[in-house]
């Protein structure tokens, strides 16, 4: 069952989130030292019988009972105080040995931790046509990797990296990375991962953890099981719910008549579902309308146009997009409805509008934007110029984000790969340290529900816990500029507390 989940899932998905993805202990020898050390007793020793008895009558004779030889009884009179110096003190460190580091799991040894990472072909995806083209996955990783090491490992052990190539489009180049990685070096975790469904060749049928940037979802949260799988940003079923308590806690549902219009395809139109019960528990309430988005533009313009009558009818002022790729706001405006718009995806509203003046202010919630990051100073200290020192020869390189043109054209940003490397390698960090020596999966899961709030360089706050495997927290809102054609952030992050 879990194998053909894999294999549904893998085939179903891959090409759908092929564009997202390419988005000494001392104390024996104190011992010895101790029982070594001769007592006063045995120092001083017993008197020795007089070998010549007829020198008792002699005067002088008695000179050894009118003059003690202050020497004989100085044993007694004072002991010697190195040989009870170990008992009056005790060597610290035999006290308190330092906690012994073994092997104690698959990939950890007493000296090191096998970490595998995944690095993706970008050139075999450019050469398909896809505009993503990025820098060296294994440059990015090997950069942090060798700080980690330098300054002292994770708990004491150096991380031994490992890199296996795959390509997005050939599944069965993904197979073959995850068994290099899980068989062949038999590592610790993974990082970086694969496509989707894919990812559970290393959680269940290999019992190996990972980390990610995105692809997780609560189906294959499920299918992993006890085995990890840690995502830097929001798995896709939170984003309804956060895109909820971020416009609520923003003030811009504030008087508004709120109307959702969700897609049949995703789970029969759950998502409409999940965002009016966020909606409600923030004190708002809302009408939910499901569509079948239908693939012939004839259709779908009908069906639209009805929701937008319905919605006009009742006042909707505020209209929630979840169709994703759609050209709904294009219609309502074709209708003479246009009310204002919140985007779920404001990349497949862009992409499937005509004419997208029509989303001009048009709002949608996620984290820092590409730009925004580039601008922040703290991903440059910790992590851009990282990689920069220890390749100083890429620096024209860093001197900008290109465009989706430049990319395809094979100039690669180092953005994507720089910022994930920067921030998984902390958390993997952080939480081995917190999972001490007896690092297993186990102990390493444990380890997250102390860890508390974590900084993502380029995003934002996030929190983990053995039951909460995505990280971020820290949203903004997100408006669509036509002037720009751009989308611009508006005000300060807002936090949303997802346990």
């Amino acid at each position: 069952m879990k194998n053909h989940l894999f294999r549904v899932l893998a085939i179903g998905l891959g090409l759908t989130l092929i564009a997202a993805a390419c988005s000494g202990d001392d104390s024996e020898n104190v011992a010895k030292d101790v029982t070594s050390q001769p007592s006063p007793e045995e120092e001083a020793g017993e008197p020795a019988a007089d070998p010549d008895p007829e020198r008792e009558e002699d005067p002088e004779a008695e000179e050894p009972e009118r003059e003690e030889d202050p020497e004989a009884e100085e044993p007694e009179r004072e002991e010697d105080p190195e040989a009870e110096e170990p008992e009056r003190e005790e060597d610290p460190e035999a006290e308190e040995p330092p906690e012994e580091l073994t092997a104690s799991f698959r990939g950890v040894t007493a000296d090191t931790i096998k970490v595998g990472v995944i690095v993706p072909d970008w050139d075999a995806l450019q050469a398909m046509g896809v505009p993503n083209y990025q820098g060296s996955t294994e440059v990015a990783y090997q950069a942090f990797f060798d700080v980690i090491n330098q300054s002292g490992g994770i708990y004491g052990r150096q991380i031994e990296p490992y890199y296996a190539t795959m390509d997005f489009l050939n599944q069965a180049s993904q197979e073959a990375a995850c068994v290099e990685l899980t068989e062949d070096h038999e590592v610790f975790i993974v990082l970086r991962g694969t496509l989707a469904a894919a990812n559970l060749c290393f959680t269940d049928l290999h019992d190996t953890m990972l980390m990610t940037v995105t692809n997780l979802t609560e189906e294959l949260k499920d299918a992993s099981g006890d085995t990890l799988w840690l995502q830097t940003r929001p798995t896709d079923d939170a984003h309804m719910e956060i895109l909820g308590r971020v416009l609520a806690k923003s003030g811009r549902l504030d008087g508004r008549t709120i109307g959702i219009v969700a897609n049949a395809i995703f789970a029969e139109g759950a998502m409409g579902t999940t965002l009016q019960e966020v909606l409600a528990d923030e004190g708002f309430e809302s009408r939910v309308v499901v569509v079948q988005d239908a693939t012939d533009a004839i259709t779908r313009e009908a069906e639209f146009a009805i929701v937008a009558e319905r919605f006009s009818v009742d006042g909707v002022d505020f209209a929630f997009d979840l169709i994703g790729g759609s050209n709904l706001t294009e219609i309502f405006h074709r209708q003479g409805y246009m009310p204002e718009m919140g985007i779920w995806s404001m990349a497949g509203a862009t992409t499937g509008t005509t004419d997208r003046s029509v989303l001009d202010g048009a709002v949608s919630v996620g984290a820092l934007t590409d730009e925004s990051s580039w601008e922040d100073p703290e991903l440059w200290e910790n992590c851009m110029n990282v990689v920069l020192e220890a390749n100083p020869e890429l620096a024209p390189e860093f001197e900008y984000i290109p465009t989706s043109e430049q990319q395809a054209a094979g100039e690669p940003s180092w953005l994507p790969p720089i910022r994930a490397a920067c921030n998984i390698t902390n958390i993997l960090k952080q939480v081995g340290e917190i999972a001490g020596a007896d690092l297993t999966n186990d102990s390493f899961r444990a380890a997250l529900d102390e860890l508390g709030p974590i900084q993502l360089y380029g995003l934002g706050q996030a929190t983990f816990s053995s039951e909460k495997w995505d990280g971020l927290d820290e949203f903004y809102i997100l408006v669509y500029d036509a002037a720009t054609d751009s989308v611009v952030i508006e005000g300060d992050p807002i936090i949303v507390d997802r346990g």
